[in-house]
């Protein structure tokens, strides 16, 4: 148990845990809703800006008040983690998915989890670095 409360007390563990908590929810109604899509053109793309808008709002609260802690104005953190979101879901939508499963004829179930583990890493840097991070308290100043 002191295993576990250590580990959950690092924040690239909370990141982990925040980000397959929204994969699972994005990845959940990417799929489903392609299904309900069938063959429709763009069921791909839409069923991905779906997904978004439910995934993005459940890892935006999970990061701001379990991994990063932040106690600044929502609104302003807010702004600045859809604008990293708007960019990431881009390259990840369309750029990389629609590259694997229009180029390289990936099926969307493989397509989105290798899409995800490219932009990880990048968001995470760009979180903790610009959107949550903390402010220099006095000892640093010194």
């Amino acid at each position: 148990m002191n295993l576990i409360k250590k580990a959950l007390s690092l924040q690239p563990i909370r990141y982990g845990i925040s980000s397959v908590i929204a994969f699972v929810i994005d990845y959940t109604i990417l799929l489903v809703v392609e299904w309900l899509l069938g063959d429709f053109s763009l069921a791909m793309e839409v069923s991905a800006v779906c997904a978004f808008c439910v995934s993005s709002q459940v890892n935006f609260q999970i990061n701001r008040r379990w991994v990063f802690r932040s106690e600044k104005s929502v609104w302003a953190e807010m702004g600045g983690y859809y604008a990293l979101a708007a960019v990431s879901f881009t390259v990840k939508t369309f750029v990389l998915m629609e590259v694997m499963t229009r180029v390289l004829l990936f099926p969307t179930w493989l397509a989105k989890p290798i899409a995800e583990v490219i932009m990880f890493v990048v968001n995470f840097v760009v979180q903790k670095l610009l959107i949550f991070r903390k402010k220099k308290t006095e000892e640093s100043d010194r």
